[in-house]
């Protein structure tokens, strides 16, 4: 019973979630991890990594930023980019900053990307000082503008970046930030704003506002449903601008700017077409999947591609549900 028969060389899981409304969906993911070569060319990596039941977080739970989010949530309406890694210098030789860029199909995003700094007094105010060069520098929402600042003993002055709670430069009291690490991620207009390339945590802004309204009314008619103005956007865990709301389909053009030791890394996502035949009583049932995440890993040569396909099951038939049975077909 609930049996998953992966005939695929691929990593696979399965799980029961509840919509919305309180009905059983069967998810069912598929992950494929591939090596990137130099030159852009993808080669199935011996090791599949399996899909996540919970998020891995990049420090403490719920204080650090997320590394890689769950696989085994419900269904996403579209397609998550998510990049992990550093800005190189180009040419092998040190820089103070390096601009990167992250394009996927639609999306193309550039940021700028300094090596350490510190806070200083300036004509404006305080404002990061000089950087020192690099030739490799990670890119984290630890290391963007941000942050929360607790340190007054009264809660009710704490104050909190709700786009990055983990960063650096939020402080009521600016002098604080006198001689402290400055953030080292911005967008390309200098703004102080928050700016990344990795996953949102589900606490955060935008991603908190899907979660819906647990207020008086929910407690006393839906608890425990979700509530009826929970959007299933909550489960998107990419900036939204490195989000494609309706799904990529495999095959869309990738270019790495100054993200991998080759200035430009170019290569094609992965195209493949899976075919779940899940076995209900009596019936066997046929569904198919959509490419909800991609995961890009310069340093590590890495990319991790997500599909996810759910069947809606009765209640009463849940039971009944034996196995399914995972294939994949030619992409046509």
């Amino acid at each position: 019973m609930w049996a998953l028969d992966n005939r695929t060389p691929y990593a696979a899981e399965r799980t029961w979630v509840r919509d919305r409304d309180g009905a059983h969906q069967w998810i069912v993911v598929v992950k494929g991890t591939w090596l990137i070569a130099d030159d852009g060319a993808l080669t199935l990596a011996d090791e599949q990594l399996p899909p996540l039941y919970a998020a891995e977080y990049n420090g403490e739970p719920g204080r650090s930023s997320i590394r890689y989010e769950a696989d085994l949530l419900g269904m996403k309406p579209g397609t998550d980019v998510t990049l992990l890694g550093s800005a190189h210098a180009p040419g092998g030789r040190a820089a103070t900053s390096v601009e990167v860029g992250l394009q996927v199909g639609p999306i193309n995003k550039r940021l700028m990307v300094f090596g350490p700094r510190v806070y200083e007094r300036g004509l404006v105010g305080v404002s990061p000082g000089p950087a020192e060069p690099f030739l490799a520098q990670p890119i984290r929402w630890e290391l963007a503008w941000g942050g929360t600042d607790d340190r007054d003993p009264d809660p009710s002055q704490h104050s909190q970046e709700p786009l990055n709670p983990v960063g650096r430069g939020r402080c009521a009291d600016r002098a604080a930030l006198l001689g402290t690490p400055a953030h080292q991620l911005e967008p390309l207009d200098g703004t102080q704003a928050p700016i990344g390339l990795g996953p949102i945590g589900p606490h955060w802004s935008p991603r908190l506002g899907f979660a819906g309204t647990y207020d008086d009314p929910w407690f006393a008619r839906r608890r425990p449903l979700l509530p009826e103005d929970f959007d299933a956007r909550f489960f998107m865990c990419a900036p939204p601008d490195q989000q494609v709301i309706g799904h990529l389909h495999g095959g869309e053009p990738v270019e790495l700017r100054h993200l991998h030791p080759v200035p430009k890394l170019r290569f094609g996502l992965p195209k493949h077409w899976f075919v779940f035949s899940s076995r209900l009583g009596r019936r066997d049932i046929e569904h198919r999947a959509r490419l909800v995440s991609v995961v890009i890993e310069p340093d590590e040569r890495r990319l991790q591609v997500v599909w996810q396909t759910s069947l809606a099951v009765a209640a009463h038939e849940v039971d009944y549900l034996d196995k399914t049975i995972l294939k994949e077909k030619a992409y046509l």
